[in-house]
């Protein structure tokens, strides 16, 4: 039994080094329709959703969940970003995970993606938990393992992510930015 599930309370403040707001419903208490796209692999079973029981607190959590098979389930948003990307992310997170082998695992995932004008990849900062996942960091892919999958406070400030992690990513080519709950199935 393979099963991710990444539930993330967003009081997700993405916003430029002066603390201008940069997600449109952010913090999920509208419709998920608002500002936020789900995509899926399209091999086994994802949902997405938000609720007020995840955590402690009365506001909206949203959270992700892939099962079965290989596959992910991706609920994200794309905003601006005018180079040279100088923005802090604030964010709380529960992740969790079930079941896996070192040949079938799963993992939840908090990613920011660095994209150009023409929306490609420039590169990925992803926070994950998994027992079993393999990804090595490079120039253009920072990790941070979560050791703690409990309600936990992250800050991610881009411009020493990028002059610390992603030397393989040039701050000037970067048009927009992405933050997505990422879950993640992999079978070898």
């Amino acid at each position: 039994m393979r099963k991710t599930r990444l539930i993330c309370l967003l009081a997700l403040a993405v916003s430029l080094s002066f603390g201008q707001e940069l997600l449109t419903n952010g913090d999920f208490e509208q419709d998920l329709s608002i500002g936020w796209t789900f995509t899926d692999s399209g091999a086994g079973t994802h949902t997405y959703d938000r609720a007020t029981d995840y955590h402690p607190d009365p506001d909206y959590e949203a959270h992700t969940y892939q099962y079965d098979n290989p596959g992910w389930a991706r609920l994200g948003q794309t905003v601006e970003c005018p180079p040279p990307c100088n923005l802090r992310l604030d964010f709380t997170a529960k992740f969790e995970q079930i079941g896996g082998t070192s040949s079938c695992w799963p993992a939840a995932c908090f990613s920011v993606c660095y994209l150009d004008e023409n929306d490609n990849v420039l590169g990925e900062t992803r926070y994950y938990y998994s027992t079993y996942a393999t990804w090595t960091p490079s120039p253009t892919f920072s990790l941070y393992q979560v050791t703690d999958p409990d309600w936990t406070e992250y800050t991610l400030e881009t411009m020493t992510e990028l002059e610390e992690k992603l030397t393989g990513v040039d701050p000037e080519e970067i048009a927009k930015i992405e933050v997505a709950l990422y879950s993640y199935t992999y079978s070898g």
